[in-house]
């Protein structure tokens, strides 16, 4: 078992951690003592799918976790007695973001909610107490009652001061249609989908990819396709600097029929070899 996880081990014999919400709860109370300092740095988010998606301040820190990725997944493992995370999930994040999450949220503190000014309702007790019937020890059973009584008095003190519940199960306070976790996952989503198209000489003008993508808006398809375009041009220096010409001159042509949205041949060949030329000549001044 991990050095100092103290407790933990008894509410995992008792059973309780089949419960996601739980395991969730625990992970967030011993991740200091999984990471260490880097606990200073990052924060556990939620659990879905044998994934734990960790908040991370920067891409520095995240770098620091990957190298220990392994090392942390087999310490939650040992801590749940179980090969139950599969992977970690990092996003650049603060604990002060907008977005609050669902179960036991470390981002909201003791003095921003008085958990003592919300009721629960009979019928939510009547819930807390189904989750706890396969617990017998007294004193695990109380302290797992005030979690849960905890989590739903949260729960309900977000949902009574006006944050909506995404899909994934975060609770945030904007008014888009989605948290922002979903709204980024969607967005990289569509930049990887308009990458490849890209790549293969498809969806060269705004009309074309709005067929496929609804919602797509013209600011953002120029933004997909300038980084796209820079990305090439970045790789065509690359090449000019090996004096790999015929790779340079390949990428160019692909550079142009993107940029210019034509794919004819004879036109783009021309054109490329225009564009090479000048790269080489700026790069020898």
């Amino acid at each position: 078992m991990t050095k100092n996880l103290v407790d933990v081990k008894d509410l995992i014999d008792a059973g309780i951690t089949k419960s996601r919400p739980l395991k969730e709860g625990i992970l967030k109370s011993e991740w200091d003592k999984i990471v260490g300092d880097l606990s200073k740095k990052s924060f556990v988010l939620f659990l879905k799918d044998k994934k734990v998606f960790v908040g991370v301040e920067n891409s520095i820190w995240i770098q620091q976790l990957n190298f220990q990725k392994k090392e942390i997944i087999k310490k939650i493992n040992e801590l749940f007695g179980e090969e139950y995370v599969k992977d970690l999930i990092f996003k650049i994040g603060r604990k002060n973001t907008e977005d609050y999450f669902l179960e036991d949220n470390e981002e909201i503190h003791e003095e921003e909610i008085d958990l003592d000014t919300v009721k629960l309702t009979e019928e939510e007790y009547i819930k807390i107490e189904k989750e706890l019937e396969e617990i017998e020890d007294k004193e695990i059973k109380k302290r797992t009652k005030d979690i849960l009584e905890k989590s739903y008095k949260r729960k309900k003190y977000l949902k009574l001061h006006g944050y909506r519940k995404c899909q994934c199960g975060i609770y945030y306070s904007s008014e888009e249609p989605k948290c922002a976790i979903c709204i980024n996952k969607e967005v990289l989503k569509l930049e990887e989908t308009l990458m490849k198209a890209f790549k293969n000489k498809k969806l060269l003008n705004y009309l074309q990819a709005k067929e496929k993508f609804k919602n797509l808006t013209e600011k953002e398809y120029e933004r997909i396709k300038i980084k796209k375009l820079s990305k090439i041009k970045k790789n065509i220096d690359i090449y000019i600097k090996s004096k790999n010409l015929d790779k340079a001159l390949e990428l160019s042509k692909l550079y142009l029929t993107i940029d210019l949205g034509n794919t004819d041949k004879d036109y783009i060949d021309k054109r490329a070899k225009e564009f090479l030329e000048i790269m080489c000549t700026s790069k020898k001044n």
